[in-house]
């Protein structure tokens, strides 16, 4: 047995999240996206992601005049939830003066009718049915948050694929390590802040879904974003996440 082995558990979980039963409760379903805002502002660390690669790019190439001064940039978020990452993404935007057009797509009604209302009052923000494993029309950027542990190896890819073809500039997706530290830190948090709802549970199961980087680079190293012409890395932020950022566009 080796050191590797006591900190990661070996293979993926395929265990089904509650949350993904379309006949899940729907109280503790929408309980749950109520304490998305806490969990991702403390844990997910997405807000740093995007600054450093979305809304530093966007100064930059308007700075630069590698894009129109007036031009709005588009962004695709996949698996929005309760989509407190793109009205922050949003709310940010505004303060530097970048415009923005974001788009919000999830794959169950429940959720999108939840978010539609979360919304209403940003004008930057649109929240409409969609799936990861379809991506439609053509982004600037696209990003997603906790939504690549949901998918098997075949459909990654395929969702990798889809980004690839609909994105001009840039993806970012961010998700979760696998690992046994993960797992006890995160029954401690849920435990203490999410009760009356899917989250503890489901947490837990995630994090036994999420990846290793080695499995990650496996993939990427199957897709288009792999090929001459591209960018990608994959980074790892504390606490227990596993993000990769790719880049089309190089210019």
């Amino acid at each position: 047995m080796t050191w590797r082995t006591l900190l990661y558990p070996p293979v993926r979980s395929r265990e089904r999240e509650i949350m993904d039963d379309p006949d899940s409760d729907r109280e503790l379903l929408e309980n749950t996206l109520r304490q998305f805002p806490r969990t991702n502002r403390l844990l997910s660390r997405m807000h740093h992601l995007l600054d450093r690669y979305f809304l530093r790019d966007m100064e930059a190439r308007l700075k630069t005049h590698r894009v129109s001064r007036d031009k709005t940039f588009t962004i695709l978020d996949v698996g929005a939830g309760a989509c407190d990452i793109p009205l922050w993404l949003a709310a940010q935007a505004r303060k530097r003066g970048i415009p923005v057009d974001i788009t919000c797509i999830d794959h169950d009604s429940r959720v999108v009718e939840f978010a539609r209302e979360r919304v209403a009052h940003d004008p930057d923000v649109t929240v409409q049915p969609g799936s990861a494993l379809d991506i439609a029309g053509r982004y600037d950027y696209i990003m997603c948050n906790h939504v690549l542990h949901h998918l098997d190896d075949g459909e990654i890819r395929r969702f990798f694929q889809g980004t690839y073809h609909s994105c001009g500039r840039r993806i970012l997706i961010n998700d979760l390590l696998r690992s046994y530290w993960s797992i006890i830190g995160f029954w401690l948090f849920a435990t203490c802040f999410l009760r009356d709802s899917f989250a503890r549970t489901d947490g837990i199961i995630s994090v036994r879904k999420g990846f290793r980087r080695v499995e990650i680079e496996e993939i990427i190293a199957t897709c288009p974003w792999s090929t001459p012409g591209t960018d990608y890395r994959i980074g790892h932020t504390l606490p227990g996440r596993l993000y990769v950022v790719a880049t089309r566009d190089t210019r």
